[in-house]
């Protein structure tokens, strides 16, 4: 084989194994995501699917279609953007002692924290009150019904390792998934009309 053909040849291995590494994380098995009672997802590097949903992480952006719909965003340090279904999304990030995200998404308000072990807010009309344990987070919800429902999430530790913007929409696609199945009042069929909400146990934002 002549030198030529030889340096061309390693140009061409080299670029597929440097597509293969934007979609693959090191030592990381398949992750489950979310809710059980809705679409059950999982995380294999950069891809996420579902029943219903394929979804693909690629150079701080989020593409393809969740339970059907299709999803487009794009994140930053301090912000994630883009369009669920026909309507924008909007959320504002901060990173610090703890993890915040506000804002809209699919025409849900949304305002959660991470803090610690703990992670507390809404999504729509859900207040939720989570304790991490092995394997994600469990504690109560309330979707708007008379009672407090207990909830178990899948958010398996590696993905708590993920940048900021990644890691926000990974959340807030497993809330989103609660919510969506839980709210008496949002439902797929209405999942991009913003609904009234109540009041959410937050504390006060630092800026």
């Amino acid at each position: 084989m002549s030198r030529l053909m030889l340096l061309s040849c390693l140009m061409l291995l080299g670029v597929g194994c440097a597509g293969t590494k934007a979609h693959t994380r090191a030592g990381e098995s398949a992750l489950p995501l979310g809710y059980r009672g809705g679409e059950p997802l999982v995380v294999d590097g950069a891809f996420i699917t579902g029943p219903t949903s394929s979804l693909i992480i690629d150079d701080n952006a989020m593409r393809g279609r969740f339970r059907d719909i299709p999803v487009s965003l794009a994140w930053t340090w301090q912000e994630l953007t883009g369009t669920v279904g026909p309507n924008t999304t909007k959320l504002e990030l901060a990173e610090g002692d703890d993890t915040r995200v506000w804002g809209s998404f699919a025409g849900m308000p949304v305002d959660f924290i991470l803090e610690g072990d703990w992670l507390y807010g809404r999504v729509g009309t859900c207040l939720y009150v989570l304790q991490r344990n092995e394997g994600g987070f469990k504690g109560r919800s309330n979707c708007g019904n008379p009672l407090e429902e207990y909830l178990q999430v899948a958010f398996p530790a590696p993905l708590l390792e993920r940048p900021l913007g990644e890691k926000a929409a990974l959340m807030t696609l497993m809330l989103a998934n609660v919510a969506t199945m839980n709210s008496p009042t949002v439902g797929m069929a209405r999942f991009t009309r913003p609904r009234p909400v109540i009041d959410a146990p937050v504390k006060n934002r630092r800026y």
